[in-house]
């Protein structure tokens, strides 16, 4: 047996700087509030809470005795009204939202205000999305995942940010060609890091002949890799739990790839490693 690890894995920077923020705030004072989950991923949000975080999933959670309290705005973001909201609430708000995901708000509204009705390439229901809609004109913003027919005519088109690049082109290509613009202006903004993440586990799924894909099941870059990985290799396998690992049949002869989603924290990647590794000494 032969296992293979993407060079890229575990928590991306936006992620590993929330995930440190809280565990800090953790340690100095046993207790802290996160607005929404930290990140997609189960065993994360279990391991905090275990510690003392507190996750409250809407305003209306808001307990009544916060004004001493911190709270955690996680890396998606989250509507300006919300976190207005939050700081007349708490004592103390600190704002983990991603910076390229800022940098995506930031750009949109910019061009909004230049005259371009901005088109996002993402799920609605997504956090991501919810915060730019959140953060911008609503009027002068679409989020869809299915190019359509636009009155408007300067459109800027970008994207969320986990979203698999390859669809980002064909959605932009398709909606251009449905609409008659007179003006287009496009911004990839998908964050790099997943970018590069794809490309590794579009590489290494073709090499292997079982490969696993470590994430929560929530988390859509993960969702997006093992999508990737499976067009290339059959026996692909969404591991969100290390029990689902256990199901899947390992052979001698099978070269496995292992890649893990930009949510998911190193230590899963090795629990299933040193499962593999001992799997082998046993076949």
């Amino acid at each position: 047996m032969e296992i293979k690890v993407a060079e890229r894995k575990g928590f991306c920077s936006g992620v590993l700087n929330a995930y440190k923020v809280v565990n800090k705030i953790l340690k100095n004072n046993g207790k802290v509030y996160i607005y929404g989950d930290l990140v997609h991923n189960q065993e994360v949000i279990n391991e905090l809470n275990e510690k003392g975080a507190i996750t409250i999933r809407g305003i209306k959670e808001i307990p009544k005795n916060s004004s001493n309290e911190t709270i955690i705005i996680r890396a998606h973001g989250i509507p300006q009204k919300e976190k207005e909201l939050l700081e007349k609430s708490f004592l103390k708000v600190i704002d983990m939202t991603c910076p390229i995901v800022n940098n995506l708000v930031k750009y949109a509204r910019e061009k909004q205000k230049e005259g371009y009705f901005v088109v996002a390439f993402g799920k609605p229901e997504h956090p991501e999305m919810i915060g730019l809609k959140g953060n911008v004109d609503e009027n002068k913003l679409l989020i869809t995942l299915q190019p359509q027919k636009i009155k408007q005519k300067k459109i800027l088109i970008v994207s969320q940010t986990t979203m698999e690049e390859k669809k980002f082109k064909e959605f932009f290509v398709e909606i251009i060609n449905k609409n008659e613009f007179f003006e287009v202006l496009i911004k990839k903004t998908i964050c790099y890091e997943t970018i590069l993440r794809e490309r590794e586990t579009n590489e290494l799924s073709r090499q292997c002949s079982v490969m696993f894909v470590i994430g929560g099941e929530r988390s859509s870059n993960t969702k997006k890799l093992y999508h990737i990985s499976k067009q290339n290799c059959d026996k692909t396998f969404f591991i969100s739990s290390f029990e689902k690992l256990k199901e899947v049949d390992i052979h001698p002869s099978d070269k496995i790839g292992i890649v893990t989603g930009s949510s998911t924290p190193e230590s899963e990647l090795y629990n299933i490693i040193d499962y593999l590794t001992q799997k082998e000494e046993l076949l």
